[in-house]
């Protein structure tokens, strides 16, 4: 015989906790299906998503309709109980939680008393549901498909249960779903009506037509398996990006950056009267505009052509003056030479 707690023992702790007086814990079950609208004794269990309650897994049987010493069980697909109580007060609307072993179905049936004649019963299929959403941006200017990271639906038997994802706008409006899907799915893609704005989207469960709901702690109540985020066209940053892109910077900003040589940019060179007309982006004005490297080049050649002139005359100068200084010095050399052989042929002739 084992000692470990059974699922029973698990239950009743739940109920020692809090739950055994229903007309303390009544409350009103509003989720798909609604409350029952009888007034006689009765017992209602909806199809739900596994819940948290007191920080465990839960599902919620109710509303319940029954009289004091009335007896109420809770069984598995197998039929093994999983929770059972005797109904302490007359109770009106109300409702139990209850931790389940596992996705499945279960049944809830009300009897006269324990051991006594059945009154009521009701099945509900138990999923363990999950629904993921990540924000989305787009570049094209325009939204067109949305992905939904992860879509579960898990029914403990071949979790081969169809559900869609239908995804809705912030007023409830339907922008796309996703049909028969199965079992765990990852980034399911929902094809949806353009989204030109920044929008904040939701993606919901759907089992047979019907948004599958879970009791949510915190809000103290039924909601839906669903998850939101915000989708964004991204046309605004697009832009932004671009302008802060330095290549983008460089093409579009200025034109007359260094790399140019600081070159004018007009075409066709300086007009007549010193404006360039045809100059893209930057005017140019005779009194500021920037020689061209042709008219910089054609500067330079004549400067180096007068240069070289004024060398050239300087060095003719000082030729001529080299050549009519030395004549002089050559004739009285002639001189010398002639006198010389002149006193010669007297000293000669005497002898």
């Amino acid at each position: 015989m084992t000692t470990k707690p059974t699922t029973l023992e698990k239950g009743r702790a739940v109920v020692l906790a809090g739950l055994m007086v229903l007309s303390v814990i009544a409350m009103s079950v509003a989720f798909a299906g609604g409350a029952a609208a009888a007034t006689e004794d009765s017992v209602t269990f909806n199809d739900q998503a596994i819940g948290v309650y007191n920080g465990s897994d839960t599902m919620v049987v109710g509303p319940i309709y029954a009289q004091e010493g009335q007896y109420l069980e809770v069984t598995d697909e197998s039929g093994e109980v999983v929770d059972e109580m005797v109904i302490p007060e007359d109770a009106t609307d109300a409702a139990i939680f209850v931790t389940p072993d596992e996705p499945g179905e279960y049944t809830a049936t009300l009897y006269s008393e324990e051991g006594g004649d059945e009154i009521d019963d009701d099945d509900a299929m138990i999923y363990d549901a999950t629904i993921e959403l990540s924000d989305q941006k787009s570049a094209k200017g325009t939204l067109e498909q949305v992905t939904v990271d992860t879509a579960s639906l898990l029914d403990g038997d071949d979790d081969d249960t169809e559900f869609d994802v239908v995804l809705t706008d912030s007023d409830g409006n339907e922008l796309g779903r996703a049909t028969e899907l199965t079992g765990t799915n990852e980034d399911v893609t929902i094809d949806t009506s353009k989204i030109t704005a920044q929008t904040e989207v939701t993606a919901t469960i759907f089992v047979d037509d019907e948004p599958l709901q879970t009791y949510d702690e915190d809000a103290g109540n039924f909601v839906s398996v669903s998850d939101s985020a915000t989708v964004d066209p991204d046309m605004k940053n697009k832009h932004d990006d671009k302008e802060d892109d330095t290549k983008h910077d460089k093409k579009k900003g200025d034109k007359d950056y260094t790399e140019k040589g600081e070159k004018d940019k007009s075409a066709g060179g300086d007009s007549a009267n010193g404006d360039d007309s045809t100059d893209s982006g930057v005017s140019n004005d005779a009194s500021t505009d920037q020689d061209t490297s042709a008219e910089t080049n054609q500067d330079q050649n004549v400067d180096q052509s007068n240069d070289q002139d004024a060398e050239n005359d300087q060095d003719q100068d000082a030729s001529q003056s080299n050549s009519g200084d030395s004549m002089p010095g050559f004739g009285v050399g002639v001189a010398l030479v002639a006198l010389l052989g002149a006193a010669m042929l007297a000293f000669r002739q005497q002898n």
